[in-house]
C-alpha cells in the first residue's frame, strides 16, 4: 500500500480570489495564482515517494459562477507546474447533500480505492476545518496551515508556512515505522 498527501487547492496551492472578502476561489485563469513555495514542497514530497492528490470543492460549477472550461485551464496549468498524480473535484452545492463535499470523504475514498492508499500513513494538507474533519474520519494525519478557517475540528498539526508543512510530513513519513500510536 502507498502513502499519499491530499492537498486542498484553494488557500494552499493557489491564492484566494483577489479582493475576495472571504475564502472565494478564483473563477478565471487570470485570477489563478500558485502560492510561493508550493512547487518546492510538492517536489520534495514526490521525491520522498509520496503520491500527490488535489481535492477541491468547486460549487461555482453547479451555481453557474465558474465555467468548467476555465477550471480545466487552471488545472492544466497547475498540473504542468506541479507533480500531481490526480485532481478530484466536488462540483456540488452544500445543499446537494453529496458524499464528496468535505467534510464528507467521498473524494478521498475514491482515491484510496483506485491507488491502494494506506490512509493511516497518509496526510491531508489544508487551511479549512472541513479537510481536518475528513482527515480525522479517514485516519489520516492532518497538517494544517494556520488560518481563520480552521474552526474547532480535530486536527493533528497546525503550521505557519508551507515549509513547515513539508518538514512535518517528511519527518513523519521518514519515521513512520518508529512512531507508535497509543
Amino acid at each position: 500500500m502507498k502513502s499519499a498527501v491530499f492537498f486542498e487547492r484553494d488557500g494552499v496551492i493557489n491564492a484566494y480570489a483577489k479582493g475576495a472578502s472571504s475564502k472565494e476561489p478564483p473563477t478565471t485563469l487570470e485570477a489563478f495564482k500558485l502560492l510561493g513555495g508550493i512547487e518546492a514542497l510538492m517536489a520534495s514530497l514526490k521525491e520522498a515517494g509520496l503520491l500527490i492528490f488535489v481535492t477541491t470543492h468547486q460549487p461555482g460549477l453547479s451555481q453557474g459562477t465558474l465555467d468548467r472550461r476555465e477550471l480545466e485551464r487552471m488545472h492544466r496549468i497547475m498540473r504542468a507546474k506541479l507533480p500531481i498524480d490526480e485532481v478530484l473535484i466536488c462540483p456540488h452545492e452544500a445543499s446537494d447533500a453529496c458524499s464528496c463535499a468535505k467534510p464528507n470523504t467521498g473524494l478521498y475514498k475514491e482515491l484510496e480505492h483506485q491507488y491502494r492508499i494506506d490512509m493511516d500513513h497518509s496526510y491531508v494538507v489544508s487551511d479549512k476545518w472541513q479537510d481536518a474533519a475528513a482527515a480525522h474520519t479517514l485516519g489520516c494525519v492532518s497538517v494544517m496551515l494556520d488560518s481563520p478557517h480552521l474552526g474547532k475540528a480535530p486536527r493533528d498539526y497546525v503550521t505557519s508556512s508551507l515549509d513547515e508543512v513539508g518538514e512535518k510530513i517528511l519527518y513523519l513519513h521518514t519515521h513512520q515505522s518508529e512512531l507508535v500510536l497509543v
